[in-house]
């Protein structure tokens, strides 16, 4: 964490930030990225809404990195193959104590960087909730919030109840606005149909035949392993839909193609002349294998697929790791599958029973089901307390059902993109962005305005007001004898 010369270096480890002051000037913003689940150069990269009008508003740019994540961690190799000594110390991984190093950042910030404005919190996703967390817990250090993406009523205990379905949903929507209509994402439902019901983990004849299929480096254990597996990399490129090629969803390990989803549905509906397969289901999983493959194979370089594991590259790898315990612990969102009308997936219900199951096998923790919404409040904040929060949500982002998308609340601002991706407005701008996008970015920069302009009077009338008491006091003060 961000430490104190005076902090206990045993108790205490270091987190990292970047800092840009090329266009800082006295009386002006800090603009802080609240890091989120990744190393924090990712989000130095991407995050051009920042990068873009930092000259505009002389901001000081500040990227924090996340505890635990990047080069932020107190984990060292030794204890990745002590999983009791790594699961002790990643006791200290969550959102509140991250939110508090923030915090702790801040004001040794305004230490160094003379007559600071206001603070305004950047963050996407997972990032998007902890800027409006921050807003929300520390309104005393943050004046304003961009939120982005930023599913904060994906928990129990909201009301109306988390849709576990909602994402699922998401990912369809996107496919289903991809170029076919609605024959995309029922080419792909019949894929995952014919995957699961041709055969199961004991038909050793079917796996074979999977794992020529799918290019699998390793024995195929059951056909839900390639459908988990394979449905993961369709969410993710759902996330990274964006109107141009990035690499953003991969850490920077390959790029996927502008409007990916959309390549996806290509694949799916494509009839192979040349096929050497005499099986029209088979070319079916094969088109699913090759739609899968722009995620998996971004990088140009796979020869094999290493089924049944999630991550495209060691980086991800890394991250989800790390993620898995903190879903284990606070970030425990209900996700299912229900297939038929709802989505384009199949019949996976949402078992919170097994779900206890695995993050005690792999973490020894129980979640904490409730704890985001009692921490943070959910909805009854959003609508009863919160002020200065941007809440965007593309709806092109699987992750939109599960964010902010009405209020009632005139001091929260909700923007929608019906063409964004993954809080696409925070990406840097390009000319291929959609008019949703463009209109996001405008309105965020006006309130950001707004919001400093509120902080710059707030602090004058305060300077006016210390100069007066300070006048009347010394002229109420008597002479001495």
């Amino acid at each position: 964490m961000a430490r104190d010369d005076d902090d206990d270096d045993e108790a205490f480890f270091q987190t990292r930030y970047f800092v840009c002051s090329q266009y800082w000037r006295k009386d002006s913003p800090i603009f802080l990225y609240t890091g989120n689940e990744a190393n924090v150069e990712s989000y130095i990269e991407n995050t051009g809404l920042m990068w873009e009008n930092a000259e505009h508003f002389n901001a000081l740019l500040v990227f924090a990195e996340h505890r635990y994540y990047g080069k932020s961690s107190p984990i060292n190799d030794g204890d990745d193959e002590n999983n009791k000594n790594k699961n002790n110390k990643l006791q200290h991984l969550n959102s509140a104590e991250a939110l508090a190093d923030y915090a702790k950042l801040v004001r040794q910030l305004r230490e160094e960087y003379e007559d600071v404005v206001a603070v305004i919190a950047f963050g996407g996703s997972y990032g998007g909730m902890l800027a409006s967390w921050m807003r929300m817990k520390y309104g005393h250090v943050v004046d304003g919030a961009i939120a982005a993406s930023a599913p904060i009523y994906a928990f129990d205990g909201e009301d109306p109840p988390v849709d576990p379905n909602a994402f699922a949903k998401g990912s369809t929507y996107t496919a289903l606005l991809s170029g076919h209509g609605a024959e995309c994402p029922k080419k792909i439902q019949n894929a995952f149909k014919l995957l699961i019901e041709s055969g199961d983990e004991n038909d050793k004849i079917y796996l074979d035949v999977l794992k020529h299929t799918f290019k699998a480096c390793d024995d195929i254990e059951s056909p839900h392993e390639v459908a988990e597996w394979a449905q993961s990399a369709l969410d993710y490129i759902a996330m990274g839909n964006y109107p141009v090629e990035s690499g953003y969803m991969l850490s920077g390990k390959g790029t996927l193609p502008a409007w990916p989803m959309k390549v996806v549905c290509d694949e799916m509906m494509t009839d192979h002349p040349n096929n050497n397969s005499n099986s029209t289901s088979l070319a079916l999983l094969e088109n699913l294998r090759d739609a899968v493959s722009i995620y998996y194979n971004a990088t140009k370089t796979e020869q094999c697929f290493t089924i049944g594991d999630p991550s495209p590259n060691d980086d991800t790898k890394a991250t989800e790791d790390l993620w898995g315990y903190q879903y284990c612990t606070e970030m425990f969102m209900p996700m299912e599958t229900t297939g038929g009308e709802n989505d384009m997936y199949w019949p996976s219900p949402w078992n919170e029973t097994n779900e206890f199951r695995y993050c005690r096998d792999s973490y020894d923790v129980q979640p904490r089901p409730y704890f985001a919404q009692e921490t943070y409040g959910g909805r009854k904040m959003v609508e009863n307390f919160a002020s200065n929060i941007i809440f965007s949500n593309g709806l092109l982002d699987p992750w939109h059902l599960l964010g902010v998308l009405e209020t009632s609340n005139p001091r929260v601002v909700l923007v929608k993109m019906d063409e964004g991706a993954h809080h696409n407005d925070l990406m840097f701008s390009s000319k291929d962005d959609p008019t949703s996008v463009k209109r996001a970015r405008i309105l965020e920069v006006k309130e950001i305005q707004n919001w400093v302009e509120e902080a710059r009077r707030k602090k004058k009338k305060k300077k006016k007001t210390d100069m007066s008491s300070s006048s009347s006091s010394t002229a109420s003060t008597p002479p001495r004898e």
